[in-house]
């Protein structure tokens, strides 16, 4: 009974560690989301600037308005490609967390299914046992029977 003790144990410890996991997952997924989506504003916003920009040079723009314009398309850019590292980081690090999580639920699976076959074990030398101490009762039972 004292593996079953230390599985169960084991057990519990690999439930906690999977709960962490999934718990960080759930926060990094967000994570991730929040970057995607900021990026894609950005994106979004440098491509309606850019539009609005294609509309004013038809009308006419003077060397000011053009030099603006290029300094905040290159902050856009700047920011985009910034914003892209965060995306792919938080990609990677959901990944990695992701692959943690599968990990610890593999290996509490893997507990659970050990503990089950202890379990059954036990069930099945209790059995056994309860079967042989019922024939050794039948068996006295008829002792006694043919001596009386």
């Amino acid at each position: 009974m004292a593996t079953t003790q230390s599985l169960k144990t084991l057990v519990e410890f690999a439930q906690q560690k999977m709960d962490a996991s999934a718990k960080k997952l759930g926060f990094l997924n967000s994570k991730q989301q929040e970057a995607e989506k900021k990026l894609n504003l950005l994106i979004d916003y440098r491509r309606n600037y850019q539009a609005h920009f294609v509309n004013t040079k038809n009308t006419g723009m003077n060397s000011i308005e053009w030099t603006n314009y290029l300094a905040f398309i290159g902050k856009l850019d700047a920011a985009i490609l910034e914003q892209r590292k965060v995306t792919i980081n938080a990609q990677k690090e959901t990944e990695i967390v992701k692959t943690e999580y599968q990990d610890s639920r593999r290996k509490l699976k893997s507990y659970h299914t050990l503990l089950q076959r202890i379990k059954h074990h036990h069930a099945i030398k209790l059995e056994k046992h309860e079967q042989k101490l019922l024939d050794e009762f039948v068996t006295i039972a008829r002792q006694h029977k043919t001596e009386g």
